[in-house]
């Protein structure tokens, strides 16, 4: 097992420096807004916690990239129904994802983005809760305008959690860099 997760590592080291020789490295950084929605005994809570989230991205080709994705807790948020309450935020997120892309003219880019994000939540409700960290199936979208051939204005909606009574999704605004 320790021989496969080295070759691996390998394998996608070398395809990265190979992409961003051939292509170009790009980074985001943005502010997420996230739903986060917890089904917990009977007691379904819904909060809004916020989050900073950084992509570096490799163009493999004209239409095709491979991102990592990382994102950190900035807020949490709190709801009240009646005498209960619940709180909930996303300490952290890693991922990562295939980006298809089409050019829309030359500043507007469209793309999807499928991949595995691992999430940690933590959360409370009735006088419970903990943390919790998740890995499964991640994908969404979103659009990228160039103000400059290095910098561009981005806005994607991603769905980064639904497992186990738990969902994390959300968008993005950010701001991108090709170096």
């Amino acid at each position: 097992m320790k021989r496969r997760l080295q070759t691996l590592a390998i394998a996608a080291t070398t395809l990265i420096a190979v992409g961003a020789h051939a292509q170009g490295v790009y980074g985001e950084v943005g502010y997420s807004q996230f739903n986060l929605k917890q089904d917990s005994r009977g007691f379904d809570a819904k909060v809004k916690p916020t989050a900073a989230r950084a992509i570096v991205g490799v163009e493999l080709a004209p239409h095709l990239a491979i991102e990592g994705h990382a994102a950190t807790a900035l807020k949490d948020d709190s709801v009240r129904i009646g005498a209960a309450s619940a709180t909930g935020e996303v300490d952290n997120m890693l991922g990562a994802f295939v980006k298809p892309k089409v050019m829309l003219g030359d500043t507007v880019e469209l793309y999807g983005r499928a991949g595995v994000a691992s999430t940690k939540v933590s959360t409370s409700a009735l006088g419970a809760g903990g943390s919790d960290r998740t890995t499964s199936f991640a994908y969404g979208g979103g659009a990228s305008f160039s103000l400059t051939p290095q910098l561009s204005l981005n806005a994607d909606y991603m769905n980064y959690l639904d497992r186990r009574g738990t969902q994390v999704d959300g968008v993005t605004f950010g701001v991108g860099f090709k170096f």
